[in-house]
């Protein structure tokens, strides 16, 4: 049988490293790392087919993703609040330090193991460039990986260092050392020069190390080889790929969709949240009219979304409830923007049902097993599957429905609040909240049952 000869390459992985170069400044990662674990992740998926002690090394980024996610998250949160807050500093310099160790846990150990894999290739496949001790009695693979660690908890200490002189002289008012804050301006800069530099070096260092391993054409190519005979045999792995990628992404465009707002504006815009969810639908592959026709709802989507964001925006930072009838320009302004808001409304709706009919393609041709793999009982558990996810995408269409039509309400119908039945529509915020939360949790469950049907009916691959 022949298969693919292609070699395999790494520079996904060199890609996700180039993220933890960088320096924070003032606790702000601009480029996040959750991002470079993430590549990294994606890097070393088609090698964790061949090698199953990869796939703990992917674990452990992955986890490091989640976290460093979770810190940008929270930091974000507290940002939010004002720089009026008096409690934003020691809160910042909290979860940056708290954030700093954790990662470092998973850092250190998920480098070491990434240079371990690359180094036990090296060993197995005779690549004495990469395992060979010509200095120090280290190799170059225990070289880079020893600078590696260096480097990221030089980084970590030295940009943090700065932060914690702001929050240990802001306390000391009135002396010698409350001059130092005047400073800190400086120190910042400083910290970043010197990770800069030395992130600098380590980047030169992993280039250099990165293009001596695409050298080893001898390797690569048999890895390619093992990895192509590996999907011939296994047809299953493909298909749970992509319907992995479609799902996560789709499911993270709705949690995305849910609205939070500061200052009158959505935290997260809802054209982000349109993104994810035409990436997903990309990856579906099943239905190509449908297909195509989700994909165009979810570009116009994204299109109406961020107008209608920008309207409500700009009529709630000119005008306000009590000027509708008096004043001709918020009327206007009004108008214009219920029309827009109306127009998303109905996008919206129109995207939701054929997001619902896609994946209810997708299940009817993939989900549950094979033709051949089962008997007439189980042709009757089949239909009940298929029955079950036919109720359970109907529910989460009434769910999104019911998400975007409160959305509609609380959003652009303006009422004086406090007289009558009035008064509950100023709670109304809620609702919009929690539906919002149950399509998306709804949704991700539901998401995650069907994936775990079609990896059922790939099992025996």
């Amino acid at each position: 049988m022949e298969t693919n000869t292609k070699p395999m390459r790494f520079g996904t992985v060199l890609l996700g490293l180039l993220f933890f170069c960088n320096p924070n400044f003032a606790a702000i990662d601009v480029l996040p790392d959750c991002i470079g674990c993430l590549l990294i992740c994606l890097g070393l998926t088609r090698v964790a087919l061949l090698y199953p002690f990869v796939g703990e090394i992917r674990k452990t980024f992955l986890k490091l993703a989640g976290v460093d996610a979770v810190k940008n998250l929270l930091l974000f949160a507290v940002m939010g609040l004002g720089s009026g807050t008096a409690e934003q500093p020691t809160a910042l310099l909290i979860i940056a330090f708290a954030a700093a160790v954790v990662e470092l846990i998973f850092l250190l150990p998920a480098l070491r193991g990434l240079f371990d894999v690359f180094f036990t290739l090296a060993s197995r496949y005779d690549c004495p460039e990469l395992y060979a001790n010509p200095y120090g009695g280290l190799s170059r693979t225990d070289s880079l990986a020893r600078l590696s660690m260096i480097f990221v908890v030089v980084r970590e200490v030295v940009c943090l260092l700065p932060e914690l002189t702001a929050l240990t002289t802001s306390s000391f008012s009135d002396s010698e050392w409350d001059r130092l804050y005047e400073y800190i301006g400086i120190m910042r800069l400083l910290a970043c020069l010197l990770v800069a530099l030395f992130g600098l070096y380590w980047l030169v260092r992993l280039v250099l190390y990165f293009r001596r391993l695409h050298r080893q054409q001898g390797m690569l190519l048999a890895l390619g080889e093992s990895y192509s005979a590996y999907m011939v045999a296994h047809p299953g792995v493909a298909i749970k790929r992509r319907y992995f990628a479609a799902f996560l992404a789709i499911g993270a465009g709705a949690l995305m969709l849910t609205d939070f707002y500061l200052d009158f504006e959505n935290v997260i815009p809802d054209p982000v949240a349109g993104t994810l969810l035409c990436l997903g639908v990309l990856f579906m592959g099943v239905s190509p009219a449908l297909q195509v026709s989700t994909l165009l709802l979810s570009g116009a989507y994204i299109a109406v979304s961020h107008i209608s964001s920008g309207l409500s925006y700009s009529f709630a930072l000119e005008f306000s409830a009590s000027a509708l009838g008096k004043n001709r320009e918020a009327d206007l302004a009004y108008a214009e923007m219920w029309i827009w808001s109306a127009v998303e409304f109905a996008l919206f709706l129109a995207l939701l049902i054929c997001l619902m009919l896609l994946i209810r393609a997708v299940v009817y041709r993939w989900a549950g097993y094979r033709a051949e793999q089962y008997s007439a009982f189980e042709k009757r558990n089949h239909r009940d599957m298929l029955s079950y996810f036919d109720g359970q995408l109907l529910l989460c269409g009434v769910l999104g429905f019911l998400s975007a039509l409160v959305s509609f309400l609380f959003d652009y119908i303006q009422t004086p609040s406090g007289k009558g039945i009035y008064h509950f529509l100023d709670y109304l915020w809620m609702f919009d909240f929690g539906f919002a939360i149950l399509f998306s949790v709804t949704l991700c469950v539901t998401l995650t049952r069907i994936y775990l049907e079609i990896k059922n009916r790939f099992r025996y691959d």
